[in-house]
């Protein structure tokens, strides 16, 4: 910690994990080091977490003195863990800082320290889900599409189209592909860009390319959510209230990217339901399946015996 140039006191951050889950509890406790020649006094300890941003710091009284290049532990903070964008987030430990003033003969009180830098520590998420992402691969949508899908990676997506990181080298099938990569995924996402301008009335429309893949959406159940520029005429299936609809503006696309964030964590509930509800299933099938296996044999093995076999 510098107060103007010289150190007064430094902090370490020890949690009990530097990786943890959404709905988990971290725990962070902290070493604070005198860094001066002179008894220092702590009175108030704050934690401050970059993955809470607007709550007050949490607060725990020390009360302590820490002699001269002593160190003191402050007990262990429990943070919950919310459920937000993956990356890494940071812990700042400030004080409520009195040296001793040898010269006066008191405590001179220094007032709260902020920290220089904080601690870092990551979120990720659990379980991962695979994205399927309708697009366009043109070089004057990439401001829009990268940054709605770096969104959507941030959520614990793993991201795949076909053109872009999925490659089919036969041209001829390419539809097959597109279908086996939809198939594959979790969820849809369809960013409709503007793409084709009539002249007589003017509509705008997007990409061809966008309904067949939804349609093929459609048609294996998948999840889907179609993300369109607000000039796009939506039409066939995408204007149909089956493809739930967000749209954007290119001119408040900050705006937009703060909706889908908070968005993104509704999604990742649905679909963590959808895959509990599709495990519950799939484990009821297995045990019926067992039960009926075990009537059969039950079954014959009493045959033979009633045929003294």
């Amino acid at each position: 910690m510098l107060d103007n140039s010289e150190a007064i006191w430094y902090t370490r951050t020890i949690f009990d994990r530097k990786v943890a889950y959404p709905n988990e509890n971290l725990f962070a406790s902290a070493l604070i080091i005198n860094a001066t020649d002179l008894p220092i006094f702590i009175g108030n300890c704050y934690w401050q977490f970059s993955c809470y941003p607007d709550l007050q710091p949490g607060v725990v009284t020390l009360n302590v003195s820490i002699r001269p290049k002593d160190s003191i532990s402050v007990p262990s903070w429990r943070l919950p863990i919310p459920e937000i964008k993956e990356g890494k987030y940071e812990v700042r430990v400030s004080l409520d800082t009195w040296i001793w003033d040898a010269t006066h003969g008191n405590w001179l009180y220094l007032g709260r320290i902020d920290p220089d830098r904080g601690e870092p520590f990551y979120i990720v998420h659990n379980p991962r889900f695979r994205a399927f992402i309708s697009r366009s691969n043109r070089d004057i949508d990439r401001p829009i599409v990268e940054s709605i899908i770096s969104v959507i990676q941030s959520w614990g997506f793993d991201t795949h189209t076909v053109g872009v990181n999925e490659i089919e080298p036969d041209k001829n099938r390419v539809p097959d592909r597109i279908k086996e990569e939809i198939t594959k995924a979790d969820c849809v996402f369809a960013v409709a860009t503007p793409r084709d301008v009539s002249t007589v009335p003017h509509l705008v429309r997007t990409l061809t390319w966008l309904h067949n893949e939804v349609s093929f959406s459609f048609m294996a159940n998948k999840p889907t959510l179609l993300l369109a520029d607000e000039n796009v005429v939506l039409d066939g299936l995408i204007e149909t209230n089956q493809i739930p609809t967000i749209k954007y503006s290119a001119k408040e696309l900050d705006s937009f990217l703060s909706h889908l964030h908070q968005l993104m964590s509704v999604i990742r509930k649905i679909l963590v339901d959808r895959a509990y509800k599709t495990w519950e299933q799939e484990r009821i099938r297995e045990t019926e399946e067992i039960r009926f296996q075990g009537f059969v044999t039950g079954m014959v093995y009493q045959k033979r015996l009633l045929l003294g076999e």
